[in-house]
């Protein structure tokens, strides 16, 4: 099989059969061998042979619109590979390698009349959860994170869905700051330090938050998606992406948004305090067996060792937003001296 298309995303040179909406690519040379090859063409099928060399090893929390598990991962016991299977019908086979990634899109059983996921659908899951779980199982640790560049050092903002991560990375980015990573970040140890490994270029963020910060957006994200956000793309005049790793000097912690008058706030967290936060923080960790969650626990020691965590507590509405991005600016000058 040809791979005429190739990326980098979280420090994984990827290599494709068909162009991936979303990423730039980069010249493929003999000097960087790919880490990841992704067949959009698949046309594996499940067998009754396949579904008994299977085990359940993963059912998310999550239902769709029928009360279904909107994701279920099977390991197979002979080959050591995963099918990670959504409930709208699309698939995702990774190989016991965690090299190869081979995609199949069909009808949900019970509607086969439902049309197949479009292929931005598709990109949206690949470069998001199913990447992550490649990551995850790779044994990089990932937060929960969307991160900005300051200067040369990252800043990474943690938190649940809809803690206001990616809006808090838009409102860097409209001041003029690069962004790296949304959602998911990537950390790599490299020297007694953690640098955080670009994600994709393009924010995710709620419309009335595109409109707040008065930003541009391509076309909404579809109806399969987990949430109805539109896509701001990080190359254009007001906004860019930061395409090289960079040592994380921050974390902050964005918890419930409060009424108290002092918001939006600075607290410092105690080194217990930053530690559990992380470890609630992390990307995909229920996939996590206890050997992996074990690794996970003493990076983060390490991590909340070296640099300031720090929790962000903001305020609802929109002129918070320019004493928000004030204040957390003023905290950094005084952790990055």
């Amino acid at each position: 099989m040809k791979w005429p298309y190739s990326y980098v995303i979280y420090g994984l040179r990827l290599a494709s059969n068909q162009p991936v909406p979303g990423l730039n690519p980069v010249e493929s040379t003999r000097d960087a061998p790919h880490d990841v090859f992704v067949n959009f063409d698949a046309d594996e099928q499940h067998s009754a042979q396949d579904a008994a060399e299977e085990t359940l090893w993963y059912t998310s929390g999550f239902s769709d619109e029928k009360g279904n598990p909107a994701l279920k991962i099977w390991k197979r016991t002979n080959s050591g590979g995963y099918r990670i299977h959504y409930s709208h019908g699309l698939t995702f086979y990774l190989n016991a390698g965690l090299t190869h990634i081979s995609i199949g899109s069909a009808a949900p059983m019970d509607n086969p009349m439902e049309k197949p996921m479009e292929e931005n659908d598709v990109a949206d899951l690949l470069l998001g959860p199913v990447l992550g779980i490649v990551l995850r199982l790779r044994g990089v640790t990932c937060l929960h994170a969307s991160t900005v560049a300051l200067g040369d050092k990252a800043i990474a903002f943690v938190g649940v869905p809809g803690a206001g991560k990616s809006t808090t990375a838009a409102l860097f980015a409209r001041n003029g700051h690069s962004i790296l990573a949304d959602d998911i970040t990537a950390l790599a140890e490299r020297e007694r330090s953690f640098c955080v490994l670009p994600g994709y270029p393009y924010l995710n963020l709620w419309p009335e938050m595109i409109e707040t910060l008065g930003a541009s957006a391509d076309n909404p994200v579809s109806e399969w998606s987990a949430a109805d956000k539109v896509k701001m793309p990080l190359d254009g005049q007001d906004s860019k992406f930061q395409r090289e790793a960079l040592p994380l000097a921050a974390i902050y912690v964005l918890g419930e948004r409060s009424a108290d008058f002092r918001a939006p706030f600075i607290e410092i967290l105690a080194p217990r305090a930053a530690l559990m936060n992380l470890v609630a923080n992390t990307y995909g960790n229920t996939i996590l067996d206890s050997t992996m969650r074990a690794q996970e626990f003493r990076v983060l020691a390490r991590i909340v060792e070296s640099l300031p965590v720090r929790s962000l507590v903001a305020r609802d509405g929109a002129a918070q937003l320019a004493r928000l991005y004030d204040l957390v600016c003023h905290d950094l000058a005084g952790n990055l001296k």
